[in-house]
C-alpha cells in the first residue's frame, strides 16, 4: 500500500509558504495541508475513544509525510510559542505515529528535557518532549531514565516515570529503577512506577508478585490500579483471586472499582466472581455500579446477560450506558430481542 501511495502521486511534500509561523519554508505539506495542520487533527476521538475518521485521514497524512520530513518541524512544534494550544498535543502524537522510526529526534528532545524550567510552558514543554521520547524504542529510555533521577522531587519526576510505560517491552533496561521507585516515598512516583513497571514486565510471574507487593501500598491510588491490572496478567495464579477478594472490600471505594475490574477480567472462578460483581452492580456507588456493568460484560455469559438486563433502568444514565454496552458486547442480538433501548 505505501508504494502505490507514491506512485500515484498523492504525496505532495514541498516548501511552502503557507505552512507553521514559525519557519513556513521548511515545513512539510500533504495534499495542500502544512504538518502543523495535520498533526492536532491526529487527536480526535470518535464517540468510542478511537481515533475519529478525521484523525484517520490525519494520520495517513503523518505517515505519509515521514519522520525524516516531520522531524524537524515537530520538534519546533513542541515549543513556545504556539499559533494553537492543540499543536504540541498533535505533535507528541505525530511521533506516537512514527514511533522508533523517528529516533533520530532523540537528541533535540533530549536537549528540551534538560533545559531549565521558568515558566509553567517550559514545564509543559518538558513534558511533552519526555512523552515524545517514550515512543521513540530503547535508545530513548536512558534519556528518560536521566531525566527522572535529575529532577527527583519535582511533579514531573512521576509524569515522566509514567510515560516509561509507553516503551512496552523496549522498556526492559528501566526495569530496576522501576523497582526501586515504587518503593519510593513519594505515592505519585510509586503510582508511576507501577504504571511503567507493567507495561514493561514481559514474565509473567514477576508481574503478579510486583502486583500483590502494590496491592500492600499505603496510597489507595496505588492499590487500585494493581488491582485492576491484576485481573488481567493472573489467569491461573492461584494467589490472585484471594488478594482481589480482600482488594473487594477495602475501605477506600476506589481500590474496589480496582478490584471489581480486576475480578471481570480473571476469566476463572466465575462461580465466585460473578455473584460479588452482581452484588456490586447494585452498590449505592454509581461509580461502583458502572464499574460492575464494565466488569460483567467482561466476564461475559448468560448469567452475566441476565443480571445485566435487570439494570437496563438503573437510576445514573453513566451506569445504564456502562450496562448497555456490556450487554451489545455479551450478546448483541438477544438484546435486540429483548426490546430494551438505551435512554
Amino acid at each position: 500500500m505505501k508504494t502505490k501511495c507514491f506512485n500515484i502521486g498523492i504525496l505532495v511534500i514541498s516548501l511552502s509558504l503557507s505552512g507553521c509561523s514559525r519557519s513556513p519554508a521548511k515545513e512539510p505539506v500533504y495534499q495542500g495541508k502544512p504538518l502543523s495542520e495535520w498533526a492536532p487533527m491526529t487527536q480526535d476521538e470518535d464517540i468510542g475513544g478511537g481515533p475519529s475518521t478525521e484523525a484517520q485521514q490525519a494520520i495517513k497524512a503523518v505517515r505519509a509525510i515521514g519522520p525524516s520530513n516531520a522531524i524537524p518541524s515537530l520538534v519546533r512544534m513542541i515549543q513556545p510559542p504556539w499559533k494553537s494550544s492543540t499543536i504540541p498535543g498533535g505533535a507528541v502524537e505525530c511521533f506516537r505515529i512514527f514511533g522508533p522510526e523517528a529516533k533520530a529526534a532523540i537528541p533535540d528532545l533530549a536537549k528540551i528535557l534538560r533545559r531549565p524550567t521558568k515558566t509553567l510552558n517550559d514545564v509543559s514543554t518538558q513534558s511533552d518532549a519526555a512523552k515524545a521520547l517514550s515512543y521513540l524504542g530503547p535508545d530513548a529510555v536512558p534519556v528518560l531514565l536521566t531525566a527522572a533521577t535529575n529532577l527527583h522531587g519535582q511533579h514531573i519526576q512521576w509524569e515522566i516515570i509514567d510515560d516509561m510505560a509507553n516503551f512496552g517491552t523496549n522498556g526492559a533496561a528501566a526495569k530496576p529503577a522501576l523497582l526501586n521507585w515504587s518503593k519510593d516515598p513519594d505515592e505519585w512516583v510509586r503510582l508511576g512506577a507501577l504504571h511503567a513497571y507493567v507495561a514493561i514486565e514481559d514474565n509473567k510471574s514477576a508481574k503478579v508478585e510486583f502486583l500483590l507487593k502494590a496491592l500492600k501500598d499505603p496510597n489507595e491510588l496505588v492499590r487500585r490500579d494493581a488491582a485492576g491490572y491484576l485481573g488481567d496478567v493472573a489467569e491461573g495464579q492461584s494467589s490472585a483471586l484471594p488478594a482481589l477478594l480482600k482488594a473487594l472490600n477495602d475501605p477506600d471505594w476506589q481500590v474496589q472499582t480496582g478490584a471489581v475490574e480486576g475480578l471481570g477480567k480473571l476469566g476463572s472462578e466465575k462461580a465466585t466472581v460473578l455473584p460479588l460483581l452482581v452484588k456490586k452492580l447494585h452498590d449505592e456507588n454509581r461509580i461502583l455500579r458502572r464499574c460492575a456493568a464494565f466488569a460483567l460484560g467482561d466476564l461475559g455469559g448468560k448469567e452475566a446477560f441476565d443480571a445485566l438486563m435487570k439494570s437496563t433502568d438503573d437510576p445514573d444514565g453513566f451506569v445504564r450506558e456502562a450496562v448497555f454496552q456490556s450487554l451489545k458486547r455479551i450478546d448483541a442480538n438477544a438484546l435486540e430481542r429483548s426490546g430494551k433501548k438505551f435512554h
